[in-house]
């Protein structure tokens, strides 16, 4: 195929044209009288042949500074070696691991096989070993569960595998030999007088046929037993106590004939804290008083007058109108670490005096009405995701592709939206495309829209970053409200490129709402791209919460990840709020359907402050005061308080380990820690730290602190990561087993095969042109002189 390198240079063909012709047909010297008539009929016919051989000369030479050239594509064989990577590991002896020593063998006889072994004992650095055997158009066979416990993400490693044109394959083997193990769930520190669950699971990794073993249960708390039971497989078991205030020590053992021994035995501590002193400031009974007094030590008063506000963790004021409000005071209280709850109602935040004074300088919000943020385009583009791995089925027994449900949801939000929204279609896979452009959502264009959507075919790679850089591209310009909303299942090349790519668009007041589509979606690389985005992460099941942004109706969340918010089911409505409007770096996580703020966050200092702008459910938001919704009001407060050892005079705090790893231990207290196992460092006023590695398992004594050592994080969670699969495929890698020997070595040699592109260059060709029409024009001239001589 014949191309031009540089087609562009092609274009002064035309203008040096023009230009040629005005030079050549002009007069440099005007000739008079009958006589010279013939003559300039004459030079008319000579100025044109010059001009027809100049053109073709001056023609020639640009289309050779274009570089013609043929390019030619041929399928290469390439080097069909295959590396197999072997897990040395722990955790994987679990699995008939001879078996991939065995299918080596066999496999040297059709390709060329090179094994090397990763992993030792209880350390599975295997994102780490995988890049460091990286070379490009790599052939790999992975032997391994798949369970990283150091160093680099598996998933990371593989999408820079995908941009190196390494194939990672998986060896399936099968498991040998069964193993349970035991761990347990619960608060890591809580408060006296609190129902405190605990959930201890035995998890059984077995051979397919094997039948599930049987094993018994005892769980101890402080040495004493709550729970005693004989069961069989894996089994979830609960237990729930109040606990006094100061460390506890949960264990629990299992009794079973099972592999290994270690991970019969798990250990917690948990950290009971006095009730923290709360200041509830109302200036009436409020439905606060019961629903925070079981939970805080609580004083209820009516104003912040006069009040010692030492000892306090938090303050939550209840509607009270500026002028009962020390702005001052409360300023103070904040820097120096303690939170603020801020309630609304009808004589608080716009009913009470809040705009432009001291007090709005402390709130994540600032009072005044939306209306004019409703008179703003709404400016939204729908990045779908339509890479190669989208084709993959988006849940087991399901018959729709991820890039199915893509469509569904893309299609479902267009229905959302007003005839007066903007909105534009980007696919991206390696590249990304515009498939249409920024355009109100008339009916005409809505049909559009949605027929250019299913239209849409996966093929490529994922390249987010692309993706986004091209949604924003096109909102970088445009006044308003304006969105991103991705769809992916966030499989990526690279996945720094992505936060990058999202905070930029940001930091252009873009926000990015992020659904992750399919069963391996990377659901971490998504909240990542969401949350550097100013948005938030959604499953698809959770997709109609974006009407919040679409301006529909209901009381949404708008954060799954926020201490706050995480794991609330919030179901509630409310018949009023005060008009506020978020500032810059606060962050919404409930707002109305309308998109009104309800809880806003932010910190201030060393403190932290939350903005609740409606009422304590006496007359707007009574259903928020119900079991299922009232958790989200603790947890504000409890947010607000953050760290509860801040105002002792000592304090210690660890945190559970695995063998192997280390303990990080945080000391608050007016002089320098001593112990002899131990050197401190100063973090802080009154804060030190340091670390700690232990020998064995078991319980350890820090001070005053327990904290336990558990088995090694290699032996927490065994048999095969369910997300392995889908990460391997996404390297365009096949799952084997040992019997699909000819299977493994057509594909390594079909991955192998490389299309090289040579290209021959063509300049050659118009120079010779060139170079003709140049001497033509020489032997044309000499030949009219020629000519004028005899005539003379």
């Amino acid at each position: 195929m014949a191309v031009f390198e540089n087609p562009g240079i092609l274009l002064l063909i035309p203008a040096m044209a023009v230009a040629l012709f005005l030079i050549i047909r002009s007069d440099f010297v005007a000739l008079k009288g009958e006589r010279w008539k013939d003559y300039g009929k004459a030079k008319v016919r000579k100025r044109l042949v010059v001009f027809a051989l100049r053109l073709v000369t001056l023609a020639c030479l640009i289309a050779a500074l274009a570089q013609p050239a043929v390019v030619k594509q041929e399928l290469n064989s390439g080097d069909p070696v295959l590396t197999m990577l072997i897990d040395n590991s722990r955790s994987f002896d679990i699995f008939d691991r001879e078996a991939a020593y065995l299918l080596k063998e066999r496999l040297q006889d059709n390709i060329p096989v090179k094994a090397r072994n990763i992993g030792s004992e209880n350390v599975s650095a295997i994102g780490d070993e995988i890049l460091a055997s990286m070379t490009g158009n790599d052939n790999f066979l992975l032997v391994s569960d798949g369970r990283a416990t150091k160093g680099r993400l598996l998933g990371d490693v593989l999408g820079v595998a995908a941009v190196m044109n390494s194939t990672i394959n998986l060896l399936y083997l099968d498991q040998v030999r069964t193993d349970l193990s035991v761990r347990i769930e619960g608060p890591r520190v809580t408060t006296v007088g609190i129902d405190n669950e605990f959930i201890v699971t035995v998890d059984q990794a077995a051979p397919a046929a094997a039948p599930p073993s049987g094993y018994r249960l005892v769980v101890e708390l402080d040495g004493e037993v709550v729970l005693e039971k004989a069961a069989s497989g894996t089994s979830d078991f609960k237990f729930t106590k109040k606990l006094s205030d100061g460390y506890h020590r949960i264990e629990a053992a299992i009794e079973a004939d099972d592999f290994f021994p270690e991970n019969n035995v798990f250990y917690r501590s948990v950290k009971v804290e006095k009730k923290p002193k709360v200041l509830l400031v109302s200036a009436g009974n409020s439905p606060l008083e019961t629903l925070f007094t079981p939970v805080y030590d609580l004083t209820t008063l009516p104003s912040l007058g006069g009040v010692d506000l030492r000892g306090y963790y938090a303050i939550v004021l209840n509607d009270i109108p500026a002028s009962g409000i020390d702005a001052d005071k409360l300023s103070a209280f904040i820097d120096d670490g303690n939170g603020a709850v801020v309630f609304g109602g009808k004589n608080s935040y716009d009913k009470g005096g809040y705009g432009n004074k001291p007090l709005e300088g402390l709130l994540p919000v600032r009072v005044g009405t939306s209306a004019d943020e409703a008179k703003k385009l709404v400016n939204i583009v729908l990045l779908i995701d339509i890479s190669k791995s989208t084709g993959e089925r988006f849940g087991s027994g399901s018959d729709s592709t991820v890039e199915d449900v893509e469509k569904a949801l893309a299609i479902g939000i267009l229905g959302d939206l007003k005839p007066d929204d903007r909105v534009a279609v980007v696919a991206f896979n390696s590249w990304s495309t515009v498939v249409r452009g920024l355009d109100r959502l008339s009916p005409e264009n809505r049909t559009i829209l949605e027929n250019s959507v299913k239209s849409l075919i996966f093929t490529g790679g994922t390249r987010i970053a692309e993706g986004i850089k091209a949604a924003r591209q096109l909102l970088a310009k445009e006044a308003g409200s304006n969105s991103i909303i991705l769809f992916s299942d966030g499989q990526e090349s690279g996945e720094g490129d992505d936060i990058q790519a999202a905070g930029v668009a940001a930091r252009q007041g873009t926000r990015i709402y992020a659904i992750g589509v399919g069963k391996g979606t990377n659901e971490a690389h998504m909240q990542e791209i969401a949350s550097a985005g100013n948005g938030f992460y959604l499953k698809p099941t959770e997709a109609q919460r974006l009407k919040i942004i679409l301006n529909s109706g209901g009381l949404e969340k708008l954060s799954n990840i926020h201490f706050i918010t995480r794991n609330v089911l919030l179901n509630a409505r409310i018949s009023g709020f005060n008009q506020v409007v978020p500032k810059s770096n606060a962050d919404v996580l409930v707002a109305t359907g309308e998109g009104r703020p309800v809880l806003t966050v932010w910190r201030l200092g060393l403190g932290k402050v939350v903005a609740i702008s409606t009422d304590d459910g006496k007359g707007w938001a009574s259903e928020l005061l119900n079991r299922d919704n009232s958790v989200l009001l603790s947890r504000a407060v409890n947010w607000a308080i953050g760290d509860l050892g801040r105002n002792k005079q000592v304090d210690v705090s660890v945190r559970d380990t695995f063998l192997g790893d280390y303990f990080g231990i945080e000391v608050i207290s007016n002089r320098m820690p001593e112990d002899n196992r131990l050197e401190f460092a100063k973090t802080g006023e009154r804060a030190y730290s340091t670390e700690f590695r232990p020998e064995s398992a078991g319980w350890h004594s820090f001070f005053d602190a327990a904290a336990a050592v558990n088995y090694p994080l290699e032996l927490y969670n065994l048999g095969y990561d369910a997300e392995l699969e889908t990460l391997v495929k996404s390297t365009g890698g096949g799952i084997f087993t040992p019997e699909q020997k000819d299977a493994l070595a057509d594909k390594v040699r079909q991955d192998s095969r490389m299309l090289v592109t040579s290209r021959k260059s063509l300049a050659w060709l118009p120079l010779a042109a060139a170079l003709v029409a140049f001497l033509a024009e020489i032997a044309i001239r000499r030949a009219w002189e020629r000519n004028e001589k005899k005539t003379l």
